[in-house]
């Protein structure tokens, strides 16, 4: 199969999985805003407007993390319930592909959330082309690492009702006890270590750091980038090696 008919392939799963649910129930959109929008509020409420800054950094993580770890029930579902899988694996399809279009189907959940988080940021921080490029990577690093772990998870589930309880555990553990709507800093030193086992730890000090929100040196941003990298390529791998492509 040749890279535009992959591509072409890539581009009907995203219209399939992602444009058509979006175009029938377009209040999808409301239920990936509502959490990180609470957070902001009792932030903004409790702690002042200074504070509510690191919560639309933040919101913007956590929108990208809880419409990309359902990725695990929509393969799942896909898999076990239509059984379109199935097909797929038959076709000349990559599973490459079949990953990508998947992971950039379920980015279409957090688009509204994305875009208001974003702008919210940018309206309460003055921030430079540079750091909207950094701010863009860090994203892009976030949908990347936790789209491949809810794909590698999806791929050992036997009955979707082993998901369900994952993917809001999942959203809680890398979305908001990590260092993402408040700075790594308010974290003992001695205990810090704990805070970087979490893939959205890095994507998010980029951003603290690109919106002013932190003082860093450029040292900091490269180290946060390269761990965000590192992570990334790490999880990407470990769902290659270990997800089920062909079932048994």
């Amino acid at each position: 199969m040749t890279l535009s008919k992959q591509l072409k392939a890539i581009a009907a799963i995203i219209w399939f999985d992602g444009v058509i649910p979006k175009m029938r129930s377009p209040f999808d959109f409301v239920n990936f805003v509502v959490s990180p929008l609470t957070v902001l509020f009792f932030i903004y409420l409790f702690a002042g407007p200074g504070k509510a800054v690191f919560a639309m950094a933040g919101g913007l993580v956590a929108v990208i993390v809880g419409s990309c770890i359902i990725l695990e029930t929509e393969a799942a579902f896909i898999r076990l319930v239509v059984k379109l899988q199935d097909m797929f694996v038959a076709s000349p399809l990559s599973p490459i592909s079949y990953v990508i279009g998947l992971s950039i189907s379920q980015l279409f959940n957090g688009l509204l959330g994305i875009a208001l988080f974003s702008t919210l940021l940018a309206l309460n921080r003055p921030i430079q082309p540079l750091g909207a490029l950094e701010i863009f990577v860090a994203a892009i690093l976030t949908w990347a690492s936790v789209s491949a772990l809810g794909f590698m998870m999806s791929t050992f589930a036997r009955d979707l009702r082993d998901l369900w309880v994952y993917s809001p555990l999942l959203t809680v553990l890398l979305s908001f006890l990590p260092p993402v709507f408040y700075p790594i800093t308010l974290i003992p030193q001695k205990v810090r270590f704990v805070a970087y086992l979490a893939p959205t730890t890095y994507p998010a000090q980029i951003i603290q750091q690109a919106a002013g929100l932190v003082d860093g040196s450029t040292t900091h941003l490269l180290i946060n980038l390269m761990g965000g990298i590192v992570y990334t390529i790490f999880l990407v791998l470990l769902a290659a090696k270990l997800s089920r492509w062909r079932q048994n």
